[in-house]
């Protein structure tokens, strides 16, 4: 599969603008010219080169050993924040059924151009908060810290909950977030500068300790384009360990375990990603249905239908 297809997305006009991303706050020192943008609305088109390639290889050596560690059952997959599509390609080379789902249009396009010719995947534009998929699934992922990026209990209980709907009984999640350590650690305050083919960005990273929030402003532009600089802002919650697993059984996981991502051993004060493994339980639990006006709402926007449910 191509790994450089890049559909073109149209730039936002910056013509007279004086704005920063949502008014001025934590993590954005404002600039005349700069315009305020969702996340991954440009940095989509960089975000394998900057860390999305590098970040897949990890993820992947370890998938394959816990896939022979549970033995996973991998006809039928969900990969949820699949973003530019790397890990729903590899598991669909891998023979797996598998269910790309993601709520970013743009990264959407990226992993519908990876997956071009691809029968055994399909996408969905959904939030994780509120899945429905076409047909459960027994084994559901959601890597690369992407469950970090809700901000509140009530969204990450909220996930948990989707997941489980979407697992047939029996079904393993897997997960990975980062920790406090990670984000605060990586949190220096001080501005990088990066330079990717046509493009120039800067971002700073700053920790806030009493909400255990790290924010990565993101200023992008393209060295001859002359439209002026794009702000994306970025934020992930460090979670307790003690409170997911909490909230895993609340809502019907049961066989909750938590690894440190580095080596799948026992996690310490230093772990930097947890990686978290568990089992939806047996019992029927209630179907809900996503409210409207989500993402989630009906069979979500299939982006790459591919037929039927899988045999």
């Amino acid at each position: 599969m191509e790994h450089e297809a890049r559909p073109r997305i149209n730039l936002p006009d910056t013509s007279g603008a004086a704005r920063g991303p949502g008014g001025k706050g934590v993590g954005y020192g404002g600039g005349k010219g700069d315009v305020g943008i969702p996340p991954y609305r440009l940095s989509s088109l960089l975000y394998d080169r900057l860390v999305g390639e590098v970040l897949h290889q990890l993820w992947a050596e370890n998938f394959e050993r816990l896939a022979r560690r549970y033995e996973l059952q991998l006809d039928r997959v969900a990969d949820v924040a699949c973003g530019t599509g790397l890990a729903t390609a590899y598991l669909a080379r891998r023979g797996s059924r598998v269910i790309g789902v993601d709520r970013s249009e743009e990264m959407l396009r990226l992993a519908a151009a990876r997956l071009r010719g691809c029968a055994r995947a399909a996408l969905l534009r959904q939030d994780m908060r509120y899945l429905y998929l076409p047909w459960k699934v027994r084994t559901l992922l959601c890597a690369t810290d992407s469950l970090n990026h809700l901000l509140a209990v009530d969204d990450v209980r909220r996930a948990a909950s989707s997941f489980a709907r979407a697992l047939e009984a029996g079904g393993r999640l897997l997960f990975d977030v980062n920790t406090a350590y990670q984000l605060r650690e990586g949190s220096d305050d001080a501005e990088w500068s990066f330079r990717i083919g046509e493009w120039r960005l800067t971002w700073r990273s700053e920790w806030e300790e009493a909400t255990s929030t790290a924010t990565l402003t993101m200023r992008l532009g393209r060295e001859k384009g002359g439209e002026g600089t794009w702000v994306e802002v970025h934020r992930e919650r460090a979670y307790p360990a003690e409170l997911l697993v909490s909230l895993l059984e609340e809502v019907g996981f049961r066989k909750v375990e938590v690894l440190d991502f580095a080596g799948l051993g026992k996690p310490g004060a230093k772990t930097r990603r947890l990686q978290f493994v568990a089992v939806r339980d047996q019992e029927e639990l209630v179907e809900g249905r996503p409210p409207a006006g989500r993402w989630g709402r009906g069979p979500g926007r299939a982006v790459l239908p591919r037929g039927g449910e899988p045999e």
